[in-house]
């Protein structure tokens, strides 16, 4: 796929996830497996070689949302597995450059336990325990299991941490600093226009800002947000109000490029200035980046890519299955509004049941006009009770509401 990729003409479906603990959410096989799928149908339907790649969303620093993953517990709550985050969630160091350390040890017994009866837990956990090492990375233990589950299907990974990457990205990061208010105007005139047809920005624009994060003290250590201030740069969430001018930045940046990172807008704009991407399969908050994104494409002189949402599946258990069937209902029906379902069980059980707010109404009916002939002639006696009768209907109507549902 590699020489493929590397003659003219070839285009590419990308992909991405961030490289949760044991390949995160489910989604991120669907994701991988959809632009596979979508690569195959292009080459099918133009003729020219497309090669699906999965970008390692490395450069991210929320160690927090990865370092967990949930799984089906008998008790019905999902078990959650984690790792110990020793710096306790506040570093900004990218997951590039963290260590799964010791606790994925107990993380990976604790998988075990708990698919102990499942089958194929031996070949799964022989999987896991090769590529899960305390010495690993996360990027080092998602890539090579990924890449083993999909080991026939051609998929292409890249890791944006790499000197080589970062080299080529250099000229993007470039732009982003130098045309960081042009940028931020255009995408902040954006973000109205979709607010005013009704679309909510998915990615708070800061006025001035690049779209990128900086290291100040090494390439591999906590990068943070750039805030513009006159000449220079405030670092964002620095501990110690840290700032660096924009002439030192541009300099890291010639020295070692690796100091700058993406943000959620900028990774798409290099994406497709070192790919020749056809196609991004995406999840919903990453076709909303998207929607932000057409102004800055068209400043980076970028086509933007066909956007293809990733494949989605309701995973439905044996016993859950076992109770959809003597209800009468399938799968799908899970998708459908909290009323419609409880009328069609109610229509399922009983062929003539009525509506529930026709029962509602019929329960309440007599006791309303019961209290209303007692309020009438008792407030006449003491005014007072009128509050008291309205707090008795409100208690019963509540009470029936919560019966029919």
């Amino acid at each position: 796929m590699l020489d493929a990729l590397a003659q003219p003409g070839t285009v590419a479906v990308v992909s991405g996830q961030q490289v949760g603990l044991f390949l995160g959410p489910l989604f991120t096989i669907y994701k991988a497996a959809t632009a596979i799928v979508v690569a195959r149908a292009l080459q099918a339907e133009t003729g020219h070689a497309c090669v699906p790649i999965f970008w390692l969303q490395t450069e991210d620093h929320d160690f927090a949302e990865i370092d967990h993953c949930l799984l089906p517990h008998a008790a019905g709550e999902p078990l959650r597995v984690a790792l110990a985050d020793p710096q306790q969630g506040h570093s900004h160091v990218p997951v590039a450059h963290r260590r799964l350390g010791a606790s994925v040890a107990s993380a990976l017994d604790a998988i075990e336990a708990e698919l102990a009866t499942w089958p194929h837990t031996p070949e799964l956990m022989a999987l896991l325990r090769k590529n899960y090492q305390p010495e690993s990375t996360l990027a080092e233990a998602f890539a090579p299991l990924l890449a083993t589950l999909l080991r026939e299907e051609g998929l292409v990974f890249l890791q944006p941490r790499d000197p080589a990457i970062a080299a080529l990205a250099a000229p993007v990061h470039r732009k982003c600093l130098e045309d960081a208010g042009i940028l931020s105007s255009l995408l902040e005139e954006r973000a109205h226009a979709l607010a005013a047809d009704g679309f909510a920005a998915q990615v708070h624009i800061r006025p001035g800002s690049p779209l990128c994060f900086f290291a100040p003290d090494a390439q591999d250590g906590p990068r943070y947000r750039l805030d513009p201030d006159g000449e220079s740069w405030r670092l964002a969430g620095h501990p110690e109000a840290g700032q660096v001018t924009h002439a030192e930045v541009l300099a890291w940046l010639d020295r070692e490029p690796l100091r700058l990172s993406t943000s959620a807008l900028s990774r798409p704009l290099l994406q497709d200035t070192l790919l020749p991407t056809a196609a991004y399969v995406g999840g919903p908050g990453e076709i909303a980046y998207f929607a932000q994104l057409a102004p800055a494409y068209k400043h980076f002189g970028l086509a933007m890519p066909l956007i293809v949402p990733r494949a989605r599946f309701r995973v439905v258990d044996e016993r859950t299955r076992g109770m959809l069937d003597k209800l009468g209902l399938g799968p799908n029906d899970l998708a459908r509004p909290r009323e419609d379902l409880v009328r069609a069980l109610a229509q399922h059980a009983v062929s003539d049941f009525e509506a529930p707010e026709v029962v509602a109404r019929r329960l309440t009916a007599s006791l309303d006009a019961e209290l209303e002939t007692l309020s009438a002639r008792m407030t006449a006696l003491d005014p007072n009770f009128a509050k008291t009768v309205a707090r008795t209907r409100a208690a019963v109507h509540e009470a029936t509401d919560r019966l029919i549902d």
